[in-house]
């Protein structure tokens, strides 16, 4: 009988310690796609800003580039917009991160 409750013991470390690794691959995973989504984000402020400030540059100084030129920026600053309003909403207001959740099934 002592050696079957030392295997049944043996049994449910080994099977903690799986689920601890299992949640702690899971956590850093998250920290991960976090980091990224931030990076990501940053990237694209940056981007919208020269796109704004290029577009800008050719419809402020219209009397200097053809109309097609500045159609085109105007479209383009249009674009931009739009499609960060997009990303933003899905991204941020969208479905958003999975919650961790215990890698335990629950006990009937």
């Amino acid at each position: 009988m002592d050696l079957r409750a030392a295997a049944e013991l043996a049994q449910l470390e080994e099977r903690l310690r799986q689920e601890r690794e299992t949640f702690n691959q899971k956590k850093r995973q998250d920290q991960h796609f976090f980091y990224l989504r931030m990076v990501m984000g940053g990237v694209t402020v940056g981007l919208f800003i020269a796109i704004c400030a290029f577009s800008g540059f050719i419809i402020l100084n219209n009397s200097d580039f053809s109309a097609g030129t500045v159609a085109a920026a105007t479209s383009a600053l249009l674009v931009e917009a739009i499609g960060l309003v997009g990303a933003v909403w899905k991204v941020f207001l969208g479905e958003g991160p999975k919650e961790l959740e215990p890698t335990t099934p629950p006990t009937s």
